[in-house]
């Protein structure tokens, strides 16, 4: 028999299973607590603003998402088109956390893309604005992202 403080309990007279059992116990608790911390640093690694994978302004030999557009883009589009959305259609279709990773045909396909959507105002979608109002973007909102979308255009195709 021996003497076990648990929880600041003196605890006497336990067998040496006994006590095994509260040391197994304890190992059991901690070993979860760091797999849920490992867990949960790996999932806020994925998810988050567009400045997750850079402190700073994303330049890639490509796209700059960067002052009043990456805020727009944050405030309006990372809604949908982020890793944790739930619209399936949008996490699929696109991943502003990914621009900084496409090569540059890749990036030059989601410019003409964008342009289309904000050209054509298909972008937030009606459903998402009846939700959210707050989402539809201002006619100065997307001047700023066509303005910007061309500028990427001519400097992406090198003019």
């Amino acid at each position: 028999m021996k003497t076990v403080i648990k929880e600041g309990i003196e605890l006497t007279k336990l067998s040496e299973h006994q006590i095994l059992k509260v040391i197994m116990d304890h190992i059991k608790v901690i070993t979860l607590l760091v797999f849920v911390t490992l867990i949960g640093s790996a999932f806020a690694l994925k998810t988050g603003s567009i400045s997750d994978k850079n402190e700073n302004d994303y330049t890639n030999d490509g796209i700059e998402i960067k002052g009043e557009v990456k805020e727009i883009i944050e405030n309006k589009c990372m809604g949908c088109h982020n890793p944790k959305a739930r619209n399936e259609k949008a996490r699929k279709k696109l991943q502003w956390s990914d621009v900084p990773e496409m090569n540059t045909e890749e990036q030059k396909d989601l410019i003409n893309e964008l342009y289309e959507v904000l050209e054509d105002g298909k972008m937030p979608p009606k459903k998402a604005i009846e939700r959210r109002p707050k989402m539809k973007l201002t006619d100065e909102e997307t001047k700023t992202l066509l303005t910007w979308v061309e500028k990427e255009d001519k400097r992406l195709r090198g003019k």
